[in-house]
């Protein structure tokens, strides 16, 4: 799909998704690091054994389908070597990691002079030149900053963040969006354009119906942890089960096909199947009009239902019947799904160190124009020969001067 197209990464971690989404569309992506290597192969967890700089997992993880090498960047000839590189690829991203391309005098006025239809991505915390351009910043802090944390976990105690961090993860995909739209405008104009990806605004999305809440309802959402808000009521969405949790939204499409698996395990007379009108039974209680069995009667009915059975018995029976339910995953579990295994989601990768490791394969399949892994994760300063010596036609001396390391 990409293919024609050349992509430069100089995100030192903060937006290695993005590029790397673009590989998998086809895309030739160029992974640009500092002499000692990106600030992400110093991201953990770490894998056992292997060189120092080979170690991250979470590098690994991000960086397929892209060729590797270093630049010094604080060097002439490594700025060239940019240059040269800029002239004939199509996009750039960066994140400011170790510096930003204007601190070097490689900024946007300089990259569209160089390349007139450049795409130039600037990912960064709060935005590239905003208020809060300048804060530090961590997962936790644009979590917090983004609203998301405003939402999670209970009243009582202090706000949480997801376990697994995730916001270079959602501000990677959307730059990823981001660049192809922008490129998309300058085919329409011919010029160049520069896109700033602030990671608290692509947090923002992940709040999902809490960003309206107060324009439909007058209120903001509170924190109500396991909790369903429905207006001013609160309903419990998460129930133990037998080796876990699962979420079970006990409205009325839910109530209307698991009031007979009430009945079946002996929780409630048979009576309660015709005894309401299950389908509306969520709106009328919302509303004050009469109901014929009390939530907290309906909702010990689940409780006990739940407990009784497995998180993926749970879940293939709410399939086969129509009931939207969810099994809570740990990571764990999410490796042993069985829809992802069915589906041939998992690829066999081999690791730095030696071992092969089960990893997340592609996030769609495409049958006019398919994505692929071509590559896996190119080990440090991996290409400089084959970029900068045969595809820029540098010497060796030369390569040694831009990249920062023996050219060997």
């Amino acid at each position: 799909m990409l293919s024609p197209y050349t992509v430069l990464d100089l995100t030192g971690g903060r937006g290695d998704l993005a590029s790397m989404l673009l590989g998998d569309m086809g895309a030739n992506v160029i992974k640009i690091e500092p002499p000692g290597g990106s600030a992400g192969r110093r991201e953990p967890p770490f894998m056992e054994g292997g060189l120092e700089a080979e170690r991250s997992l979470n590098f690994f993880a991000f960086n397929r389908n892209k060729q590797g090498i270093t630049l010094d960047l604080e060097s002439k000839a490594g700025r060239n070597a940019l240059r040269a590189l800029v002239k004939e690829a199509d996009f750039l991203f960066e994140s400011g990691q170790p510096k930003t391309l204007d601190s070097i005098g490689l900024g946007f006025d300089v990259l569209k002079n160089i390349n007139p239809k450049v795409i130039h991505v600037a990912i960064s915390p709060y935005g590239w030149d905003g208020p809060h351009s300048d804060y530090a910043a961590s997962d936790l802090t644009i979590a917090a900053m983004g609203g998301p944390m405003s939402v999670q976990g209970v009243r009582e105690r202090a706000p949480l963040r997801i376990s697994v961090p995730q916001v270079w993860l959602h501000t990677g995909a959307e730059a990823a969006t981001a660049a192809l739209t922008a490129h998309a405008l300058m085919i329409q104009t011919g010029e160049a354009q520069f896109v700033d990806v602030s990671a608290q605004t692509a947090m923002i999305a992940t709040m999902l119906s809490a960003t309206s809440a107060h324009a439909i309802q007058g209120t903001d959402y509170q924190r109500a942890g396991a909790l369903l808000q429905l207006g001013q009521a609160s309903i419990p969405l998460v129930f133990q089960c037998a080796d876990g949790y699962v979420v079970i939204a006990p409205t009325g499409p839910t109530l209307a096909v698991i009031v007979h698996w009430f009945v079946e395990e002996g929780l409630v007379p048979e009576s309660w199947i015709s005894g309401e009108d299950w389908p509306t039974y969520h709106f009328r209680l919302l509303q004050g009009q009469p109901i014929s069995y009390p939530l907290d009667e309906v909702l010990e009915a689940v409780t006990k239902l739940a407990i009784r059975y497995t998180k993926s018995q749970l879940l293939e029976r709410g399939l086969a019947e129509g009931v939207s339910l969810a099994p809570v995953n740990s990571v764990g579990d999410l490796a042993g799904f069985k829809q992802l295994e069915e589906r041939g989601y998992w690829l066999t990768a081999p690791l730095p160190n030696g071992q092969e490791a089960q990893v997340p394969g592609l996030v769609v399949r495409m049958t006019e124009t398919p994505m692929s892994v071509r590559s896996w994760t190119p080990t440090l300063h991996e290409h400089n020969n084959d970029v900068l010596g045969s595809v820029l036609g540098m010497s060796k001396e030369e390569i040694s001067l831009a990249s920062g390391v023996d050219a060997g």
